[in-house]
């Protein structure tokens, strides 16, 4: 392969790939993994746009694994296939409209206050000890919490929940998977499922305020959500919630630890934590790439893209596309007109959006203002190999007790 987008060094600094393939290949055929690499932020900004290419992936969701395996393979991305987010108007359009009626301005405006208070008693627990690993005591606790509570969720159930979804995760990003992973990837969905049978089932019995009931109570002009789209819309909201929370707030912290001067600034001026947020989302954001198929036809960059053939829209990528931003691999919490990628465009702009700027926003402001000595306890750090998602596995820092 001219391009290992899975090998570590690649992982710990994509950008010298990034660069290379916007002026060699920038519209690149991987023979691995059997797709189209874009890299250029307007070839990526029409592929997402354009409505010749799908989010339905005809049951090719996730791949990989042997013979042996692929019942439970084809089991798994049936279930995938009914996600919102992988599903096209009409569909796609019904599911959303029900699905944003039941984010209430109350909702929102509760969770302000326990995103709040919950990244502080996060905080305190650590304090006294001088470091902490940000992933594990910090960027994953706190957006798993918040989602408890937001779907009334008992607290001793998260890392469950956690497992399930890191699974999904790792068989969307797996390019080719192995059987390990998708028989992890089935036993999690299958317990995903069974759990929130019974939950959807409380619900119906003894509604309260939490977005499970508000999921079961939404209608949209005589609409309403089917017993699998309820199973689907709470597993996709769980799942996004966990991974891509976790991921910006330990980008971001390590972005900011890299650049002691954008630290300091933030740090006087936390009034700039909504720029910053949106710079990492454009400098290291936890979506590393979106997947479209081809519907008919069509020609980018010189080249002829099949009907069917599968098309990775790398949105790190046109994030440091020097075409669209000047400077991309310098972070600058202050930057203007920053249309970045990280939280897709059009019709699939992130459903979530608010909710995970404002644990950014909080979370990371929270941590700073509280530790202003804060710095990196090793600089080998590791990345996780995933296609979908951009993460660190962990985050050693230490400060003053």
């Amino acid at each position: 392969m001219k391009y290992d987008l899975l090998s570590p060094s690649f992982c710990a600094n994509p950008g010298t790939i990034w660069h290379q393939m916007q002026t060699e290949d920038p519209v690149y055929w991987h023979p691995l993994l059997e797709s189209w690499i874009l890299t250029r932020y307007d070839d990526i900004q029409r592929v997402i746009r354009e409505p010749r290419f799908s989010v339905d992936r005809s049951g090719q969701i996730g791949k990989g694994g042997s013979q042996r395996v692929q019942d439970k393979l084809d089991w798994c991305n049936h279930f995938f296939a009914q996600w919102m987010v992988f599903s096209d108007p009409p569909r796609h359009t019904r599911l959303r409209a029900l699905v944003t009626k039941a984010f209430t301005r109350q909702l929102m405006d509760d969770l302000h206050f326990s995103i709040k208070n919950l990244s502080e008693e996060l905080l305190d627990k650590v304090e006294g000890f001088g470091s902490m690993e940000v992933i594990s005591d910090f960027a994953i606790p706190l957006p798993a919490l918040v989602t408890a509570q937001m779907f009334a969720i008992p607290r001793e159930h998260i890392a469950d929940l956690k497992q399930w979804t890191n699974d999904m995760f790792t068989l969307f990003g797996a390019g080719l998977a192995t059987d390990e992973v998708v028989e992890a990837t089935y036993r999690s969905v299958v317990a995903c499922r069974e759990y929130f049978d019974t939950l959807i089932l409380q619900r119906r019995q003894s509604p309260g305020n939490d977005l499970i009931s508000q999921l079961i109570s939404v209608e949209e002009q005589g609409s309403i959500l089917s017993e699998e789209e309820l199973k689907a819309t709470c597993i996709t909201l769980i799942a996004g919630a966990y991974e891509t929370t976790t991921h910006l707030i330990g980008n971001g912290v390590l972005a900011l630890l890299r650049h002691p001067n954008q630290l300091q600034t933030l740090w006087e001026n936390p009034e700039l934590i909504g720029s910053a947020v949106e710079e990492i989302f454009r400098y290291d954001g936890p979506a590393l790439s979106v997947v479209r198929r081809a519907i008919e036809d069509i020609e980018i960059g010189s080249k002829q893209i099949r009907t069917g053939e599968k098309v990775y829209c790398m949105l790190h990528a046109g994030n440091r596309d020097p075409a669209s931003f000047p400077h991309p691999d310098r972070l600058d919490i202050k930057r203007q007109d920053n249309r970045h990628l990280g939280l897709g465009l059009g019709i699939h702009f992130c459903l979530g959006a608010a909710l995970t700027r404002l644990e950014a926003k909080l979370a990371i402001n929270a941590m700073i203002q509280r530790f202003p000595n804060l710095h990196l306890e090793t600089d080998e750090l590791t990345w996780v190999p995933n296609l979908a998602i951009r993460g660190l596995n962990s985050l050693p820092v230490v400060f003053s007790a």
